[in-house]
């Protein structure tokens, strides 16, 4: 690790936890929605499986009869907001994960102030909760449930978590410790497909670190289908292409073997990266007999390409599931209660 990272940290660390000491002693002013919110968000940067686990929330959210809208900063878009997403809105104006929560049916509002968002959504009078997209450390917005995820998919994701270096040393947005005694609920996300069998237990390293507050869960992705980007079939296993502009893009891979697909080539990019319609088509012309398989997040960034591009590339989609189900809802439904 370098000095100039080293230094830069510590001034991170500074600044960060003087922000945190003026929220707790309320000398920053929080705003307090008249509608119920439930944070989704992570400590590190990085994937953490925060926008699958938004739309299983919304989906488990309306089956006990809320009525649920997401707010996201729309990172990755141009737009400041407030805004109500639309499955049409381009990703480059709104951000690549509302585009694909919105082409879920799920009501988005994207928003750089929280606060603008949340009154938008206020004024709308349709809903009765708010699921805040990555919003742990946007402490303007109070809410009634912090639930913090940590991806804990690889031995490197463990180690930098035990590490708990601050951004840029590190991957910590803010001191792990202090933070997590913020959090009502802890997600430990593996962030690939596997089976409820094979889901491991969370490792011992990360709960000596996890606040004995909060009850710990266990997420995983259960496989959706993996189907063309151009008329929605079903495209059986084979020999493919893996291309992913996603943080942690090795689950998704693995996901692929896993079902027994064959990677030909792996295309890692940088988490939302936009694609052009030229790079794309220099990928399939390097691979011109195989089809490509990207993520659903990246799904929605290519729809707007040619009919030879969409043809070419079919989909993996998948669902967030937590363990145990019951108790992790329950426990959100009593923390929402005793709220009100």
């Amino acid at each position: 690790m370098s000095l100039v990272a080293r230094i830069a940290s510590l001034l991170y660390g500074v600044v960060t936890s003087i922000r945190g000491w003026m929220y707790d002693r309320r000398l920053l002013r929080s705003y307090g929605s008249s509608i119920p919110v439930i944070s989704v968000g992570n400590v590190t940067a990085g994937g953490n499986g925060k926008t699958p686990l938004c739309m299983l929330l919304v989906e488990e959210l309306r089956r006990r009869g809320y009525r649920p809208a997401v707010l996201s900063r729309g990172y990755g878009g141009k737009l400041r907001g407030p805004h109500r997403v639309v499955s049409s809105d381009s990703p480059e104006q709104v951000g690549d994960e509302p585009v694909l929560m919105a082409s879920a049916g799920i009501p988005v509002f994207v928003s750089r102030r929280r606060v603008r968002g949340i009154k938008m959504i206020e004024a709308q009078g349709e809903f009765n909760v708010v699921v805040l997209d990555d919003g742990f450390q946007h402490r303007a917005l109070r809410r009634n449930v912090d639930i913090v995820s940590i991806f804990a998919g690889s031995e490197r994701a463990i180690e930098e978590f035990v590490r708990g270096a601050l951004l840029p040393a590190g991957l910590f947005r803010e001191r792990r410790d202090s933070a997590l005694k913020r959090a009502s609920m802890v997600v430990v996300s593996f962030r690939s497909v596997i089976n409820t069998d094979e889901l491991p237990a969370v490792d011992p390293r990360l709960l000596r670190l996890l606040s004995a507050s909060a009850p710990v869960f266990r997420s995983y992705l259960k496989n959706a289908g993996v189907k063309s980007l151009s008329d929605g079939s079903r495209v059986e296993p084979q020999r493919v292409c893996a291309l992913a502009a996603i943080a942690n893009p090795e689950g998704f891979f693995q996901s692929l073997e896993r079902q027994g697909f064959v990677l030909e080539a792996k295309f890692p990019f940088p988490d939302h990266h936009q694609f052009s319609e030229g790079e794309v088509l220099e990928l399939l012309n390097q691979h011109p007999q195989t089809r490509f398989v990207c993520t659903a997040k990246d799904a929605v960034k290519l729809k707007g390409c040619s009919r030879q591009v969409l043809e070419r590339f079919a989909v993996l989609y998948v669902k967030a599931q937590v363990v145990p189900s019951d108790a992790f809802f329950t426990q959100i439904e009593r923390l929402l209660n005793r709220s009100v």
